[in-house]
């Protein structure tokens, strides 16, 4: 059950969530909204320099004030897991057992809650159910990036996440497809159904064990950014749905500069999963979006996450300098 911490937590997210929209007043994108609203903001009395800064350059017109607010949210869910991972965890091979499915579902309710807002956060498409479209965070600021570069890993053969992609951020995105299946006998030729908005490569993103165990099916992330001519460039997002990989890749996200991760997660294995959210925030990512797929009765959670500078979290809010964690098996 959920204690008072909880629902003292959940108000605050909401208060918070209120605030920063109302507040939201310098973003150009808004000016018509604003222009058109009886309320009058001061666009000119405050420091925006804080969230600047540490969003890496993203948030650049949340006040200092309202960005300390969000580290202070941050702080107070910290540890963000419910007493014990080992409770609920379970693996590949649970997939059929009934009760373990549930015992997922109670691993995810209670773990690795929203710890962050994105004020403007789309979800990718907007008309389109369950299982496909992503939480990208405020999509609107990369319109301003002139080179803008997404992968897409995993497709289930649709082309529903980089069409509205496209149409939402704009054609001057360089988007990326990956899967090992071409689905072809499903949906033609997938590849040409993709071409007005992303470019399709017929492999999938994999460990350097399983890259060189089949190439011609597999890459790692390092190989395939050298291969496109990515090497040392930002993945502004980088979308992925691997049915299970995510567990065993993730550590390669960390060594490229990527700036929002939209990943679906299966089961809860421990210590995999563990490591997976703990790697991850540490090196500054933050979840601004957690979303049961109701279509997988496995346990698949779509997460989102965003990257911040570790200057965001205060008072050593990191797992790795935490000490002690009570319920973490470390």
């Amino acid at each position: 059950m959920l204690n008072a911490k909880h629902f003292l937590l959940a108000a605050i997210l909401i208060w918070l969530t209120h605030t920063w929209l109302v507040t939201f007043s310098t973003s150009e994108h808004l000016a018509e909204v604003v222009s058109s609203s009886p309320l009058k903001l001061d666009t000119h009395s405050s420091s925006y320099e804080l969230a600047k800064s540490q969003s890496l350059g993203y948030f650049d017109d949340i006040t200092d004030e309202h960005w300390r607010t969000a580290q202070r949210y941050h702080a107070a869910l910290f540890p963000n897991y419910y007493r014990d991972l080992k409770k609920y965890s379970n693996g590949p091979k649970d997939k059929g057992n009934v009760q373990k499915i549930r015992n997922a579902n109670m691993w995810w309710g209670a773990n690795f809650q929203v710890e962050f807002i994105c004020p403007l956060a789309r979800r990718l498409p907007s008309d389109s159910m369950a299982d496909g479209p992503k939480w990208v965070c405020d999509p609107h600021r990369l319109k301003r990036k002139k080179d803008c570069l997404i992968y897409s890993v995993g497709s289930n053969g649709k082309a529903e996440f980089e069409k509205a992609v496209i149409e939402e951020i704009g054609s001057h995105c360089e988007v990326h497809t990956f899967d090992p299946v071409s689905y072809n006998k499903r949906n033609g030729d997938f590849a040409t159904a993709l071409q007005p908005y992303s470019t399709f490569h017929n492999y999938g993103l994999a460990t350097e064990e399983q890259a060189k165990a089949n190439p011609a099916k597999f890459k790692t992330l390092k190989q395939t950014m050298t291969e496109l001519g990515h090497e040392g460039k930002t993945i502004d997002v980088f979308k992925i749905d691997c049915e299970w990989c995510e567990w065993f890749v993730w550590d390669e996200w960390l060594t490229v500069d990527m700036r929002q991760i939209l990943v679906e997660t299966h089961n809860a294995p421990m210590p995999n999963a563990r490591d997976f959210f703990f790697g991850l925030h540490d090196a500054g990512f933050v979840i601004f979006s957690k979303e049961a797929n109701y279509e997988n009765n496995a346990g698949g959670v779509e997460y989102a996450f965003v990257k911040l500078s570790t200057d965001f979290f205060l008072n050593n809010t990191m797992y790795s300098k935490a000490g002690t964690l009570p319920g973490s098996g470390i």
